[in-house]
């Protein structure tokens, strides 16, 4: 699934105008990966800038991009200026155009370990477009967007997110290249146990999984299933994550295309 990035805390830098702030946030990670055949030394780096202001009248207006870099051991380190967004909201509707997530990218499962193995990705077998042009609306605990690639007819999504005491619910659809696709994420949670249920169709092939979690104190732990039609065999897997209170400790171990795959490493944000 595409992050997006917050942070518990943030560096504020005025912006020289009356209710403007320009916020940098960040989340880092680095560790160790195993892809079945070779370990890797990783890390990956992610600022994300926003800039926002608002006027006399209430309107909220601003404008963000992210600062993306990663390496594997020496030989492969990436970078890159990416997301750029501006948008503006009223009333709990905002409108943003630019690099906008896509409307039905939501809900899914755990991506286990500290920086992810990919046993969800078995499941989540969705074909997201590349939208431009989105709108989202919240009221109480209830939040549906909207999306579309204004350069394409057949490029659109609609989502929508709800929680309801111990239950969550997350529902996606949208149209890609003329095929469809689907996704519903169910949610439960009661005191230190969780679960959820997916289901994803991207009109040529389904994908289901299932995810429980349980926390005690500082430690969480996950396991998920994930398998779809097209794979020959599922994937499943366990993970361990330790709060260090600002940074988290965590790593993750499973089954995936019939590779055993593997994760250790900390991650944090500021």
């Amino acid at each position: 699934m595409k992050k997006v990035l917050f942070a518990s805390t943030a560096l504020v830098l005025s912006a020289g105008v009356a209710a403007a702030d320009v916020v940098v946030t960040g989340e880092a990670n680095m560790g160790l990966k195993y892809d079945g055949t070779d370990t890797t030394v990783h890390n990956e780096i992610d600022f994300n800038i926003v800039g926002s202001g608002e006027t006399d009248g209430g309107l909220t207006f601003g404008a963000s991009v992210d600062l993306d870099a990663s390496s594997d051991d020496s030989v492969n380190t990436t970078g890159s200026v990416a997301d750029p967004e501006v948008f503006i909201a009223y009333n709990g509707l905002t409108l943003t155009v630019g690099d906008v997530g896509e409307a039905n990218d939501r809900g899914g499962l755990a991506d286990l370990g500290y920086d992810g193995i990919g046993i969800d990705n078995v499941a989540e077998i969705n074909n997201y477009g590349s939208h431009d042009v989105r709108v989202d609306y919240a009221f109480g605990d209830i939040k549906v967007a909207v999306s579309m690639d204004s350069s394409m007819s057949d490029e659109w999504a609609i989502g929508a997110s709800a929680s309801f005491d111990a239950f969550s619910v997350d529902v996606g659809f949208g149209e890609t290249g003329g095929a469809n696709d689907t996704n519903i994420t169910l949610g439960y949670s009661a005191g230190a146990f969780g679960a959820k249920i997916f289901f994803a169709d991207n009109d040529t092939i389904t994908g289901q999984g299932v995810e429980v979690s349980y926390t005690s104190g500082d430690v969480t732990v996950t396991g998920v299933y994930a398998d779809n039609e097209g794979a020959a065999d599922a994937a499943y897997g366990v993970g361990v994550a330790y709060d260090l209170g600002g940074a988290t400790l965590a790593g993750g171990i499973g089954e995936a295309g019939g590779n055993t795959v593997a994760d250790l490493g900390i991650s944090f944000s500021f």
